[in-house]
């Protein structure tokens, strides 16, 4: 079956849900780096009979954790924040913090940054609690009232419409 119009229009919708996503995440101030923003895309996954089509929306493994404020499974906990140093490290030269005095080196006061968001962390929730920033669902809802239903309709009836005729001339009809 040829589905050329509803890969169209899901394709749209899916910039549509990206747009709305990046727009949300700078609304949150949800943007540091960019990178999860940039991560963004779009695709569409047919089953392996064709008949089944799927919008999925990619993103770096971070954009669950903003939506839920859950760690996603498979990211390590992890009791050390050794993890994190680099990161952090890399976050105070970006954002040019200097370091206090007390620290010796800008690896003494990453670590004490990271100690204390895991403390944090355990009086507001759990080890396993970060803020949340919803932005996915929220995204898709406001794509799909402002374009995605009547879009992808459309799509859907194009598509049926060029099978049904393509199928009538196979059998040897002919459409006026």
């Amino acid at each position: 079956m040829n589905t050329e119009n509803l890969d169209k229009a899901l394709l749209q919708f899916g910039d549509r849900i990206i747009d709305e996503m990046q727009n949300q995440l700078f609304e949150n101030k949800s943007v540091d780096t960019g990178d999860l923003a940039n991560s963004l895309n779009a695709k569409i996954i047919k089953n392996e009979a064709g008949q089944q089509e799927i919008l999925q929306i990619n993103m770096l493994w971070y954009g669950q954790m903003l939506e839920t404020g859950i760690r996603p499974r498979g990211i390590s906990k992890g009791g050390s924040y050794a993890g994190y140093i680099p990161s952090l490290q890399r976050w105070i030269r970006r954002k040019n913090i200097p370091v206090p005095s007390k620290f010796k080196t800008p690896e003494q006061f990453a670590f004490a940054i990271a100690k204390n968001i895991a403390k944090n962390k355990h009086m507001n929730g759990g080890p396993n609690q970060y803020r949340k920033n919803p932005f996915i669902m929220e995204s898709i809802n406001n794509a799909a009232a402002n374009f995605g239903n009547e879009a992808i309709a459309a799509g859907v009836e194009a598509d049926i419409i060029i099978n049904l005729n393509d199928a009538a001339v196979s059998a040897g009809g002919t459409i006026s």
